[in-house]
């Protein structure tokens, strides 16, 4: 109940915040975190499954590699009728890029309400126009159980350190969460927040570029899947109005494994000589999407 009572208050002084964002500028960024977090420098650990994505409009994610041609990522990361392409980061931390063939976004998200009252899942599908090779290895799908309020988990991505600090994005960072129940928002999420600062004071979780990023059980050479960012809040003492390094909402995987699987087989059928969307109910995007708010 005590959790229940976190969370609602998380929800009063919510700022919704779409974890995209149109970059300008070339990355410099220092050693530092997604929020309070670390560079990710293991050569056989996060860099070998998850990827960037950004569109020639400027717009970034993080994704998941499930298969040698296919990653997991944000419905809300694919929104634009536009071209996308894959970043991975190689054995030597260079970058791979891949075009992406085909898209599936989950039927029921709406690109035109906002992240608080969202009724759909947050969740698509990407076929890459060609596999990754021997240097990448990607983190399997299984069924889970429920991650447990208070249970520790890892959060990785290509997002910026702190709220609009453009400059800090593309570099691959993790940090730690603890997760603090369910959330009903239309959807069911589950929320996490750092775990000293409870969300009351910035601390570590997902920011801008974040994204489709993974939420994971275990350790290196052991993760599991456990769920995607779908957005985060700024702390809810705090009035900087900045959307990030309060609590990050993922959307859980296992709930939705039908639904992924049937895309993969659809996306792995496709010719890979013609380039296709599966297309879905029509998505909103205007002024006033949230979803969109940092990507142009």
């Amino acid at each position: 109940m005590r959790e229940a009572v976190k969370i609602a208050a998380m929800m009063k002084r919510l700022i919704p915040a779409l974890i995209l964002f149109g970059l300008a500028v070339a990355a410099t960024a220092p050693a530092q975190a997604i929020v309070r977090g670390v560079e990710a420098t293991n050569r056989d650990g996060l860099r070998s499954f998850v990827v960037r994505i950004e569109s020639d409009q400027g717009e970034m994610c993080t994704g998941v590699l499930v298969s040698p041609d296919l990653v997991v990522t944000a419905a809300h990361c694919l929104l634009a009728d536009t071209d996308y392409d894959v970043y991975a980061l190689d054995r030597r931390f260079r970058s791979t890029t891949r075009g992406v063939l085909a898209k599936a976004l989950h039927p029921s998200f709406d690109g035109s309400a906002p992240p608080r009252s969202q009724p759909g899942i947050d969740l698509a599908v990407i076929r890459l126009d060609a596999p990754l090779g021997d240097d990448f290895a990607p983190l399997p799908l299984r069924a889970v159980s429920t991650p447990a309020v208070g249970e520790d988990v890892t959060l990785a991505g290509f997002g910026t350190t702190a709220f609009g600090r453009r400059e800090t994005a593309r570099k691959l960072r993790f940090t730690y969460l603890r997760i603090r129940g369910e959330m009903q928002i239309g959807n069911t999420m589950l929320m996490a927040s750092d775990s000293e600062r409870e969300s009351q004071r910035t601390g570590a979780g997902a920011c801008q570029g974040d994204s489709g990023g993974p939420i994971l059980r275990g350790d290196p050479g052991s993760f599991i899947l456990l769920g995607l960012v779908s957005w985060s809040s700024g702390a809810t003492n705090e009035r900087s109005g900045a959307a990030c390094g309060g609590s990050t909402a993922i959307t859980p995987l296992t709930p939705h494994l039908g639904w992924i699987e049937a895309r993969m087989r659809e996306l792995r059928a496709i010719d890979s000589s013609v380039s296709t969307s599966v297309r879905l109910p029509p998505l909103g995007r205007d002024s006033r999407n949230e979803w969109l708010e940092w990507a142009d």
